[in-house]
């Protein structure tokens, strides 16, 4: 750790704390503010962090040979998701926002924001569910937003929810501000925990995009839910 001296002239012992950290991993810097430290007290910078899974949790509790078994297996899954992983579905919000691709064949799905997936098997599902975020509209929105109204109730109309039973409704007085499909995991070789899916993210006056959410929530929804149920 470098000391330093304050205006005072006395020692101070913060200077350590804004050292840059070799990483362990690479042997070059971790960075001051953006670094990994392993539950043996070293340190992993971020370009080797981005070698493992996105989802992989809980990195401060992993010793530096479990770090280089998750990057193994990461470079391991990025070579079966190249050469083996067959999408044989791809949900989608509209043809610029894929979201999940389910190899029917070997019963695995990825989930496609990122920049190279992580394959997961649908036996590795605990559970699942969509949570919809609402916010209760003020009068005076519901002034501004002189549509707003109908197409809320559009959306909270028998006729619509009837299409999605098992996805949540929007209560009365409110506008949909998010949508998420969430998957907890079970035991996994990422040891990652859960998974989320951006259906909608932040308010969308927009009729067609709270509809597609809908719709594609629905069909991963059941996709998962044929595979749970055998």
């Amino acid at each position: 750790m470098l000391w330093g001296f304050n205006r005072a002239g006395k020692e101070d012992k913060r200077m350590g704390f804004f050292d840059k950290k070799d990483c362990a991993l690479c042997g070059g810097k971790a960075g001051r503010f953006i670094n990994y430290k392993l539950v043996n007290g070293e340190y992993m910078c971020a370009d080797c962090r981005n070698r493992m899974s996105d989802h992989t949790e809980d990195i401060s509790d992993m010793t530096l040979e479990e770090v280089k078994e998750q990057i193994r297996l990461k470079e391991e899954n990025d070579a079966r998701y190249q050469n083996e992983f067959e999408a044989t579905r791809v949900f989608e919000l509209d043809g610029n926002h894929k979201l999940m691709a389910v190899d029917d064949n070997r019963a695995e799905f990825v989930l496609l924001e990122e920049k190279n997936p992580t394959i997961f098997s649908f036996d590795q599902i605990m559970d699942f569910k969509v949570d919809l975020h609402t916010k209760v509209m003020s009068q005076e929105e519901q002034k501004k937003n002189a549509g707003l109204n109908g197409l809320m109730s559009f959306f909270k109309s028998e006729e619509y929810l009837s299409r999605y039973p098992e996805l949540p409704n929007c209560p009365a007085g409110c506008k949909i501000v998010g949508m998420y499909f969430r998957i907890r995991l079970g035991e996994n070789p990422f040891r990652a925990g859960k998974l989320e899916i951006k259906m909608l993210q932040g308010w969308s006056g927009y009729k067609t995009e709270v509809e597609n959410a809908y719709r594609c929530a629905d069909e991963i929804y059941r996709c998962i839910q044929e595979y749970k149920e055998g």
